[in-house]
């Protein structure tokens, strides 16, 4: 326990950093690793590489394109390890998705900021919903009969929320271009 007169130290240079690039690194893994579980996995492995090459880090430089580098790599290895798999990318399309990420980081960190934004208007029984449906492995029948409603009914509540988050991204992508 810290006394009155001690001071919590700043957090290491490599906690901050990969705090703050988790989810931009996450989007790319998932670029690259279309299951949620194996892009987590693939994360996991891609933390431990950089925690362990940090002393490699030029701290001049961008961190986001040099712990994507390592991403990269950890998706090959998990990749070859799960080859037999039938939903497996080859190694010229991961290098085109990979690419292609790079490319448009800046459009997908504006939508995903306007995306944020959206999801922060909602109201709360909307919010509610989209985090039962996308949040936990919960089916949409077993939802339907927790709110004693008709999955058909859920569907479309949920398309009609996603049609109005698209229409605020768009809307707000378009305002910040301006």
């Amino acid at each position: 326990m810290l006394e009155p007169s001690e001071t919590r130290s700043d957090p290491p240079p490599f906690v901050e950093l990969i705090v703050k690039s988790e989810r931009p690194l996450m989007r790319y893994i998932r670029t690259l690793v279309p299951k949620l579980d194996d892009a987590e996995e693939v994360w996991q492995a891609t933390a431990i590489v950089l925690w362990e090459k940090f002393d490699e880090y030029d701290p001049e430089r961008d961190f986001i394109p040099w712990a994507q580098r390592f991403a990269y790599f950890e998706t090959l290895r998990f990749r070859r390890r799960v080859a037999r798999d039938r939903m497996v990318f080859s190694e010229s399309v991961m290098q085109t998705l990979a690419e292609t990420h790079e490319a448009s980081r800046e459009k997908l960190d504006a939508r995903s900021l306007a995306l944020r934004k959206c999801l922060d208007q909602l109201v709360p029984r909307d919010l509610a919903l989209l985090r039962s449906r996308y949040e936990t492995d919960t089916t949409i029948h077993d939802l339907a009969q927790t709110l004693n409603t008709t999955a058909k009914t859920l569907y479309r509540r949920l398309d009609r929320i996603r049609e109005r988050l698209g229409q605020c991204v768009r809307r707000r992508v378009l305002l910040s271009d301006e």
